[in-house]
């Protein structure tokens, strides 16, 4: 193989962030928050760590229809035609998939490599971030492989896939002094927390940090191996924009199976490759979260927005506003989250963050201008 392909990158941008409500909404969702940096939204950060490795005219960001031109106004600095809405809702499968005609289509039909990642992550180190990346790309380019990035864990997680490697498995480096790659034996689904305990102990797995890399070609190849209908489809959403065909191409999309990339391609891959990360990583995925990225006070309270605290001990309070428009006081309080937007308040316990979602179906119901 050679390394002399182009190499494009494709943040995947489509999530809800339902789990961030009352500040993600539909129209201004998780991805386009400061959660991080309070400087730069999650989706600009994904941006800013490709950048000394892949141009601007070279990432995509893939994203729900309804939310491209938010995205576009964002302020991301990237060619407007980049922003790629999805005609409908088909998970990370139908995401990569419409991302791979799309490159296809406008390569030519040639090969390339692609780094995937998400826009949801919290990641230190971003010279460490980008030496991982660069040996995932050289690693698809030169191999028959699907890449990954494998995170070595810190604790049981329950709320993570998984990446298992063989016992006593020897990793490789393409360079001397690079990251290690490992080969995967298998993809595992979230855990229980018995399952997590023993993974950890193991000290053969790693969390699944949800970021891929590989060649069209492979891709292609592994997908008519593991889903022969999506292989298919790629062809055809190709083929429909390389007529200027938009409503082929969007009727073909429609008919992909709502599936993860994990379910549809990974866990059917034949051969796939782990990436051992040596940066610090987290997934911004709950309010929760929030502990493992902000600083905390003496109490080990994180406070956003000048809220006012007293006997309070282990929570988060988010006050978006800020103290100029709302004044926000928690008394008494251990463990918990208190989260002010301009229209809507959240509490509960910071061990329920999950549970959100609740909150958001429930408005659902109600048509609440809230969502």
């Amino acid at each position: 193989m050679t390394a002399s392909l182009p190499r494009l990158a494709v943040i995947m941008a489509g999530g809800s962030g339902e789990r961030f409500w009352p500040l993600s909404r539909r129209q201004f969702p998780k991805q386009l928050l400061a959660l991080n940096d309070p400087q730069r939204s999650l989706l600009r950060e994904a941006v800013d760590r490709l950048r000394p490795l892949i141009p601007d005219e070279r990432i995509l960001v893939v994203t729900a229809r309804h939310l491209v031109e938010p995205i576009r106004q964002a302020g991301l600095g990237l060619p407007p035609e980049n922003i790629l809405g999805e005609p409908c809702k088909r998970n990370t499968a139908g995401c990569l998939a419409y991302a791979a005609a799309v490159v296809r289509h406008r390569l030519g039909g040639g090969d390339a490599t692609l780094a995937i990642v998400t826009a949801d992550h919290q990641i230190g180190r971003p010279e460490r971030f980008q030496a991982a990346v660069s040996a995932a790309l050289a690693a698809a380019e030169t191999q028959p492989a699907l890449v990954t990035i494998g995170i070595p864990p810190n604790r049981p997680e329950t709320g993570y896939g998984y990446l298992e490697t063989a016992a006593g498995a020897k990793p490789v480096q393409l360079s001397a002094g690079g990251p290690e790659i490992y080969p995967v034996v298998r993809m595992l689904e979230k855990p229980d927390q018995a399952a997590a305990r023993e993974y950890l102990a193991s000290g053969r797995f790693f969390w699944n940090s949800g970021m891929f890399f590989w060649r069209l070609s492979t891709y292609d190849a592994e997908t008519a191996h593991a889903c022969p209908e999506s292989a298919a489809a790629v062809r055809r959403m190709t083929a429909a924009l390389d007529r200027g065909d938009t409503a082929e191409m969007e009727a073909v999309f429609a008919g992909l199976p709502d599936i993860s990339i994990d379910y549809a391609l990974l866990e059917k891959a034949g051969h796939l490759l782990a990436v051992r990360a040596d940066f610090p990583w987290d997934d911004i995925g709950a309010w929760d979260a929030l502990d493992r990225s902000f600083p905390h006070d003496a109490a080990g309270n994180v406070t956003i927005g000048d809220p006012i605290l007293a006997d309070t001990r282990n929570s988060i309070v988010y006050n978006a506003p800020g103290a100029a428009r709302m004044a926000v006081g928690v008394v008494g309080m251990d463990d918990v989250a208190v989260i002010v937007a301009g229209d809507a308040v959240l509490v509960l316990p910071k061990s329920r963050a999950q549970d959100v979602r609740a909150i958001v179906a429930e408005l659902k119901k109600r048509a609440a201008g809230q969502l």
